[in-house]
């Protein structure tokens, strides 16, 4: 069974994911802040993917994930935010490539989120919001 940390500060937001993921069959840990998610982490020794709102607290998901890195350096990451993932690219606060899913969505494209992230390598690179322009070597 695949384990799933879920990282949000929205309550409704929070139960809505660890609930389709419960459904689903992924045992599910939750953490509604940065200090809770290192705590969950020391916690548990396996972690298969961290499904993290984009801006927790203070700080981008992104600089927790990369605590939580630390001891998992494999740790498969799914980002989500309000804000579009354009927008995240163009202020530089999400890196190209990763793994992204906009809020507000419903029960079918976190699943399928989730799915690709489980999925071989091949198909892990990959955006929800596709329509973005190629890049211009």
């Amino acid at each position: 069974m695949k384990t799933i940390l879920v990282i949000e500060d929205e309550p409704l937001v929070r139960s809505f994911v660890v609930r389709v993921l419960t459904r689903e069959n992924y045992r599910v840990l939750e953490a509604d802040s940065a200090t809770e998610a290192r705590e969950v982490s020391n916690d548990f020794e396996k972690i298969d993917l961290v499904i993290t709102d984009h801006t927790i607290e203070t700080r981008t998901g992104r600089l927790l994930v990369a605590q939580l890195r630390l001891s998992r350096p494999h740790l498969k990451v799914l980002h989500m935010s309000g804000y579009s993932e354009e927008y995240l690219l163009s202020r530089g606060t999400l890196p190209i490539g990763t793994p992204f899913l906009p809020k507000p969505f419903v029960h079918t494209n976190l699943v399928d989120a989730v799915q690709r992230l489980f999925s071989p390598p091949a198909d892990r690179y990959w955006s929800v919001t596709a329509d973005l322009p190629p890049l211009i070597h």
